[in-house]
C-alpha cells in the first residue's frame, strides 16, 4: 500500500458530513481511508480514498473494480471497520488522525463508533460531527472553548475524580457514576479547566 502522508482523515459509513467544518477536514486531507462503504459516498461527493478497508460487505461493484488495486480487505468480523482502519493506522505509527462519517445511520453504530476512542487512549484522535466533536483526554488540561459552547463529559471508569472551573455546572472532585451524568453541561468562558485522578474522560463540544 502507498504511504500514509499525513493529515490523515478517515471516512466511516455512516451519514456523509454536511457541515463545513468536517468537510474542510474532508478537503484538507492528505490521505484518506475510507471504510468499506464509505467509498460510495465519498466518490458521490466528489473525493477519492487513498485506501479502502473492511470486510466489503457494503462497498458497490462499481467501487471495488474501480479501486481494487488499493483495497485491503479484513474479515475479521470481532473489529468494526473504523477499528479496522484506526488499527492499520496504529500499526503505520499514525498517531494522529481526524474521523467524519462516522455519525447517523444507525445509532448502533454511532454509538460504538464514538466509545471506540477509549481503545487508542495514546493516540490523537479526533471525531467530526456535523453538531461537534468528540476527543479523549487523558491528563488535566485548560481546554479551548467559548461562552455558551454545549459540553458533554462521558467515561468507562466511575472512579476518576473530576474537578473543574468555568463551567455551567462545575465538578468538585466528582465522579461520574452514569453515563449521562456529565451530559448537558455548557462552557461560561474562552476555556475551561478539567482536573483529573487518572484514567480518561470522552469530551464532546460543540461547534460556534
Amino acid at each position: 500500500m502507498n504511504k500514509i502522508n499525513k493529515p490523515l482523515v478517515i471516512v466511516a459509513n455512516g451519514e456523509f458530513p454536511k457541515n463545513s467544518i468536517p468537510l474542510e477536514i474532508v478537503s484538507n486531507a492528505k490521505y484518506i481511508i475510507a471504510c468499506d462503504g464509505a467509498t460510495d459516498k465519498l466518490v458521490k461527493n466528489g473525493y477519492n480514498p487513498n485506501l479502502i478497508i473492511g470486510d466489503l460487505d457494503s462497498i458497490s461493484t462499481t467501487s471495488m473494480k474501480k479501486y481494487k488495486d488499493i483495497i485491503l480487505e479484513i474479515s475479521n468480523q470481532s473489529e468494526n471497520d473504523l477499528r479496522k482502519a484506526l488499527n492499520y493506522a496504529k500499526e503505520n505509527n499514525i498517531n494522529e488522525l481526524s474521523i467524519v462519517g462516522s455519525t447517523g445511520d444507525r445509532e448502533d453504530h454511532l454509538i460504538g463508533n464514538i466509545f471506540s476512542l477509549f481503545n487508542y487512549p495514546n493516540m490523537k484522535i479526533k471525531i467530526f460531527t456535523d453538531t461537534g466533536t468528540f476527543k479523549l483526554i487523558n491528563k488535566s488540561q485548560k481546554i479551548r472553548s467559548f461562552n455558551g459552547q454545549k459540553i458533554s463529559i462521558f467515561t468507562l471508569d466511575n472512579t476518576i475524580k473530576i474537578t473543574s472551573n468555568n463551567l455551567k455546572y462545575n465538578f468538585n472532585n466528582n465522579t461520574i457514576s452514569s453515563l449521562f451524568y456529565g451530559t448537558l453541561n455548557e462552557s461560561m468562558n474562552h476555556y475551561f479547566n478539567l482536573d483529573i485522578s487518572h484514567g480518561n474522560l470522552l469530551i464532546y463540544k460543540s461547534y460556534n
